[in-house]
C-alpha cells in the first residue's frame, strides 16, 4: 500500500519517483515492517525523529487528533521537512531549539490514503531541499 500511495502522490504532482532521497517518520514507526521493506527494496534511508522534535516544526496541516495519539500534531509533514533540511536540534536543560533550514520547501502537504478492503492508512508528505 505504501508504494501505491507514493506512486499516486508523485503522479498527481508530476514528481519523479527516482528523485526520492529517502523516507522519514516518527521514532515509533522505526520498526514498521512495510516501511523497512520499502526502504530496503529501494535502497533508501529511513530517518526517524522523536515526537518532541516533530512538534516544534511549523506545518500547514497540524492534527490535534494525531497530537493526542503520538505526542506531535504532525508526523508526515514535520518529518519530511526535518529530513530534507540541514536539520539542527539543540537541547539543554533550559532551551530546545529546532531549526529547519531555509532551503527546504514542502512540495506536497500531507495526503492520507487507505485502500478499500485493506486495514490501515498511509500518510505521505513530500519536502524538497532547495539548491
Amino acid at each position: 500500500m505504501i508504494e501505491r500511495a507514493i506512486g499516486e502522490v508523485f503522479r498527481e504532482n508530476q514528481l519523479a519517483e527516482n528523485a526520492i532521497a529517502g523516507f522519514a517518520t516518527i521514532n515509533s514507526k522505526s520498526e514498521e515492517l512495510g516501511l523497512l521493506e520499502l526502504c530496503q527494496h529501494q535502497n533508501l534511508f529511513l530517518k526517524t525523529f522523536p515526537p518532541d522534535v516533530l512538534s516544534q516544526v511549523c506545518v500547514p496541516k497540524p492534527s490535534q487528533v494525531v497530537g493526542k495519539k503520538v505526542g506531535t500534531c504532525s508526523v508526515a509533514e514535520a518529518a519530511a521537512l526535518c529530513a530534507a533540511s540541514n536539520f539542527t536540534f539543540v537541547e539543554s536543560s533550559q532551551i530546545m531549539v529546532i531549526s529547519v533550514g531555509l532551503g527546504v520547501k514542502l512540495v506536497v502537504p500531507k495526503q492520507i490514503f487507505s485502500l478499500e478492503g485493506l486495514p490501515g492508512m498511509v500518510t505521505i508528505a513530500v519536502a524538497q531541499a532547495l539548491s
